[in-house]
């Protein structure tokens, strides 16, 4: 072998040499090499600009519209002198009936509804005293029958009951040529008008037992709010009920509290007897009622007995305000609050802020040295 092919031999086995070595090295991490492989990459900011909008703090709730103090009418004195009791006139559901006015006719008698608390117990002939018999002087006054009072059935009285009968379209009951009232003709109720919610008679049947419910006439929308959230609402705030259909309407808060919690609805009112006082319920719930008022009631009674979604405005800034997500705002021990600013250099800087109003994840900041624009950090990622 030549020495040139010596030299060529001695070239190519270093090279190859030398290959074999880098690709092995190659393949070779040292420790640190694979620690700082797995270290996960550096967090980044999240950040989000201080806006300069209004705020407007609601709180939504759930209610019923519905005709609240649903009374049951039972009918257990006489009307007229009929000995066979027909009902000749049955109410009409939805019917509002007001002060002197019929709620239904019972073998061609009518039994009239007036204000009042007292039951009517017994039939009124001529002499009779007692507060049922005031009662009725209050009422046939305030309906501008005469200007009685005294307490007693007197001929006064007996004039203005046949005027008020003859006025309705019928004769009134007597005995001797004196008037007199049947038991059954008069329903005495604390609160009028009402509204009659249902009906269990029929005309051609037997005017006994139980006749239907009344309610007041009233349609309100009817809910319950836990407690953190009433200690917000107060009566004569702002609502906006949505209804089924999607339609909204104007609305407001009535009453809050006690004041709001609806009628008991198992008090049988009767033309005769006493009333049965309802039982006592406990709540252990912390609901507290609510009562809201449309702004137009007519449109809402088509709505009578449907769910509603209930938006109350509780707060709003006045005009354009700076706000953050809540999320921004840190607060410390000694209860300061402040935000983190990121710069346009990305310095990170502290800004102290008072806070404002609270709505849909915002809150109203002002403090020196933030403006509309600024980066708030919120996270990092």
């Amino acid at each position: 072998m030549t020495p040139r092919r010596v030299m060529l031999l001695v070239v190519g086995v270093a090279l190859a040499t030398g290959a074999a070595g880098w690709a092995v090295g190659a393949q070779i991490t040292s420790p640190a090499d694979a620690a700082a492989a797995h270290q996960p990459p550096p967090a980044s900011l999240i950040t989000v600009a201080v806006a300069k909008q209004a705020l407007a703090s609601k709180i939504t709730a759930q209610g019923t519209v519905s005709y609240t103090g649903a009374i049951p009418v039972t009918l257990t004195g006489t009307v007229g002198g009929a000995a066979t009791q027909l009902v000749t006139r049955a109410p009409s559901v939805g019917a509002t009936v007001g002060p002197g006015e019929r709620l239904l006719e019972v073998s061609g008698r009518p039994v009239f509804l007036l204000p009042g608390s007292v039951p009517m117990y017994r039939t009124l002939t001529d002499g009779m005293k007692g507060d049922d018999v005031k009662q009725l002087q209050q009422a046939l006054t305030t309906l501008g029958f005469g200007h009685l009072s005294g307490g007693t059935f007197d001929v006064a009285t007996q004039i203005q009951v046949k005027r008020w009968y003859e006025h309705a379209g019928y004769e009134p009951q007597a005995e001797d040529n004196k008037v007199t009232v049947p038991s059954g003709e008069i329903l005495f109720l604390p609160t009028l008008p009402v509204r009659v919610d249902t009906v269990t008679t029929r005309a051609g049947a037997t005017a006994s037992g139980p006749i239907g419910t009344v309610t007041n006439s009233t349609v309100n929308i009817q809910s319950t709010l836990p407690s953190a959230d009433a200690q917000f609402v107060r009566a004569g705030m702002k609502a906006t009920l949505t209804l089924p259909d999607g339609t909204t309407m104007a609305a407001k808060v009535d009453a809050i509290g006690k004041d709001a919690a609806p009628p008991p609805t198992d008090q049988p009112v009767q033309p005769s007897g006493q009333q049965q006082q309802p039982q006592q319920q406990q709540s252990t719930s912390d609901a507290v009622p609510m009562r809201l008022v449309a702004q137009d009631p007519a449109a809402l009674a088509a709505y009578a007995n449907k769910a509603a979604k209930i938006d109350i405005e509780v707060g709003k800034t006045n005009g354009d305000v700076l706000v953050v997500p809540v999320a921004a705002v840190a607060t410390s021990q000694d209860g300061a609050t402040r935000v983190q600013v990121q710069r346009k250099d990305g310095r990170l800087q502290d800004v102290p802020v008072r806070l404002g109003l609270t709505a849909n994840g915002l809150v109203e900041v002002s403090g020196t040295g933030l403006a509309e624009g600024d980066r708030v950090v919120v996270g990092s990622k």
